[in-house]
């Protein structure tokens, strides 16, 4: 199975750039990276979510037209809420949207903006499964065990990490992908936001830990295949998924609420 990585500073208003780089690529699934990003004013920052926002249906049928298979990071406007918005992640099909996944765990400085989703959307892809998770929340093993026990094969977590978050980067996408003995897949900008620079450093993960492919930190498109077999024989090998126990955190949880009820 394929996964191409589009490492760029992200824009997904500048739809002919868009449609350019998904131009460049053939076959597989096509990750951009996050949408939301640190660098501009708080004005600056609520007028950019709006102009996304704003101009979502027109990137979408943009994209539809194209034919290729996209996990596309944009910004959703909230339905009721004025200058909320949602994080949210397209995932297009052959001119279908398939679904969405709307973030999560909010970043603490992306509060003032953005809203939580509360689902974990699992998507398929040529007989493979795959979720998606944004940037900050892969910091939370419980996330990613969420949506491994569902099935999936891939990891996907378009992200906008800065350069004083560099040392967690590569650390905790290793470590959830050894975690659940499957594929993780960064995709993180590059290039600079006013007063922010990103590092870039997209990679792929195997379920062993290992960086199947890194890109540096400067603009890249890269094209990796991923032997999904590396699942079965890493979880034969090291049987921790399969011993996963979630009783254990059923009962913790319940001793949790009631303590906090």
């Amino acid at each position: 199975m394929r996964i191409n990585i589009v490492q760029t500073n992200y824009d997904p208003t500048d739809i002919e750039r868009l449609k350019g780089l998904l131009n460049d690529v053939e076959g597989g699934i096509t990750c951009f990276p996050e949408c939301f990003a640190l660098g501009r004013s708080g004005v600056e920052t609520l007028q950019y979510l709006n102009k996304v926002s704003d101009e979502l249906q027109s990137i979408v049928a943009a994209v539809k037209k194209t034919g290729k298979t996209v996990i596309l990071p944009l910004i959703e406007k909230h339905p009721v809420m004025r200058n909320r918005f949602y994080n949210t992640v397209h995932v297009i099909n052959n001119g279908e949207l398939v679904g969405t996944y709307r973030r999560v765990v909010i970043h603490p400085m992306e509060k003032p903006f953005i809203q939580s989703g509360k689902e974990f959307p699992i998507f398929e892809f040529e007989g493979a499964t795959f979720g998606v998770l944004v940037c900050f929340e892969i910091a939370f093993p419980e996330l990613t065990r969420i949506i491994a026990l569902q099935g999936t094969s891939i990891i996907v977590v378009p992200a906008s990490v800065p350069q004083e978050s560099d040392y967690l980067w590569d650390a905790r996408l290793k470590a959830r992908a050894i975690d659940n003995q499957l594929f993780v897949v960064g995709v993180n900008r590059c290039g600079e936001i006013e007063n922010e620079q990103y590092i870039g450093k997209s990679m792929v993960v195997s379920p062993r830990g290992d960086i199947i492919y890194a890109c540096k930190s400067e603009e890249e498109i890269a094209s990796v295949e991923l032997d999904l077999e590396e699942i079965t024989k890493e979880r034969g090998s090291e049987p921790t998924f399969s011993e996963f126990e979630i009783v254990v955190y059923d009962k913790f949880l319940e001793h949790f609420k009631e303590e906090h009820d």
